[in-house]
């Protein structure tokens, strides 16, 4: 379903199939030019649900900005940038979205996991079955990168590029400061809360999520428009509710920690998590790395503070209070 949303911008609900969001929110802005924002897994569901948006519209050519490296972000970008397209994301993001081509990446990925205490059998090399692995873009994408600040003019907006690290290393927001208008990606949640996982060449990913919150906390915003659910009313409100979620969740972390040395995955086993599940072992395989990966940002950033210790044993780390 097609739905205007503002003056010139509508958003596309685009079906992600047998995935626990099961949604992602495209938002395609009109005009002399147009731009589409985040496009979904490089599936044929995704591919044919957004299509019928551009035949609705009209459009033919439209340049792009990703908000982030997520394949249900950026897995059809080949599909849908034409010659004439222009691709923006932030050279973080970029460079990581073209490194996902090939193996290498995921091998590296694979491997981080491993050392932060993730076992070694339990997913398979190189992701095989990590949902970001196996609908990603099949091509290098030529990117325009962006910085903090830039301005991109579409019709009669102009979006200033706000770096919002944390959900991932270079997602990028886009503010329009006259309209009260943000396209917030992952970076703001209003059913869930946004996974917050370690990623290559990131040590801290929760602080700068934490500081990615207080600097969106002091926008002037109106219309906060989110790439999964429905648009969130009061944004000052929602992040509040974020920022006291991990809040429980470093003390509940505390708490599992305890005295004894652990790793991440074995504090993730021990976490609360809304999932339909009986147990830890009933968990599908994707969801305990996802969960794994939220224990491991909140051990990272208890022990950068100052509030537990790690050590590495066999190439692997644990953790204590």
């Amino acid at each position: 379903m097609l739905t205007k949303v503002a003056d010139n911008i509508y958003t596309k609900v685009v079906p992600l199939p047998n995935n626990p969001l099961r949604e992602i929110n495209s938002y395609i802005i009109t005009g002399s030019k147009n731009l589409l924002i985040d496009t979904g897994f490089n599936r044929p569901e995704c591919e044919e649900a957004l299509m019928s948006a551009f035949t609705e519209l009209g459009i033919v050519n439209t340049d792009l900005f990703i908000t982030h490296l997520h394949s249900d972000h950026c897995g059809l970008v080949p599909k849908f940038a034409t010659k004439s397209s222009t691709i923006f994301a932030s050279e973080t993001d970029g460079e990581l979205i073209n490194f996902e081509v090939g193996n290498l990446y995921w091998r590296m990925l694979d491997d981080l996991f491993i050392k932060y205490g993730f076992p070694k059998a339990a997913f398979g090399r190189n992701t095989d079955i990590h949902p970001g692995r196996k609908y990603c873009h099949d091509a290098r994408v030529d990117f325009t990168y962006v910085a903090e600040g830039d301005v991109l003019k579409y019709g009669d907006y102009e979006f200033e590029v706000v770096l919002t690290p944390g959900h991932t290393p270079g997602h990028a927001c886009l503010y329009d400061a006259k309209k009260k208008i943000l396209f917030c990606g992952d970076h703001i949640l209003g059913t869930i809360t946004p996974n917050i996982c370690i990623e290559l060449g990131v040590e801290n990913p929760l602080k700068d999520y934490l500081d990615s919150l207080a600097k969106i906390e002091k926008l002037d915003v109106q219309l906060l428009l989110t790439a999964h659910g429905t648009p969130i009313e009061d944004m000052y409100g929602r992040i509040k509710e974020l920022q006291k979620h991990h809040e429980e969740r470093l003390e509940e972390v505390m708490q599992v920690l305890g005295n004894q040395w652990k790793t991440s995955y074995m504090v993730a086993r021990d976490m609360t998590w809304e999932i339909d599940c009986k147990d830890w072992d009933d968990f599908p395989q994707p969801q305990k790395w996802f969960a794994t990966g939220e224990a491991i940002s909140h051990l990272q950033y208890l022990f950068f503070t100052g509030k537990i210790a790690r050590e590495e044993n066999n190439g692997i780390y644990y953790y204590k209070k």
